[in-house]
């Protein structure tokens, strides 16, 4: 079963505010469990390029130079991208985000939000 990505712009972005003028790779460091979509699409194209240019490609239409890392724009283009294709897997974490039909994004719970 899918459903619609309906939750709030920090799932999204990790802050209600959207994002400033930072580098999008200091804002968002690489993780094994990304906590926001950005973050997730940031741990992608350092730990698996392979699969980064595949889904850039498929979801946006072009393709990235091998070894080259994406321009900021191309994060902003995906996360637009997700957000028009409007699918997950569960609305419960981890939550595999839908780029295009079949290429998803795990995005992990925010551990630091937990209520002991």
């Amino acid at each position: 079963m899918s459903y619609g990505l309906s939750f709030a712009e920090d799932f999204f972005t990790g802050n209600t505010d959207g994002i400033g003028e930072v580098d999008i790779r200091e804002l968002y460091p690489v993780s094994k469990r990304p906590q926001c979509v950005v973050q997730a699409l940031v741990s992608m194209e350092a730990c698996e390029p392979a699969q980064f240019r595949t889904i850039v490609k498929k979801a946006l239409g072009y393709s990235l130079p091998a070894g080259q890392p994406a321009d900021e724009t191309v994060f902003w283009e995906l996360l637009e991208a997700m957000k028009k294709f409007d699918t997950c897997d569960t609305l419960t974490p981890p939550i595999d985000v839908y780029v295009c039909e079949g290429e998803y994004v795990t995005v992990y719970e925010d551990i630091e939000r937990e209520v002991a």
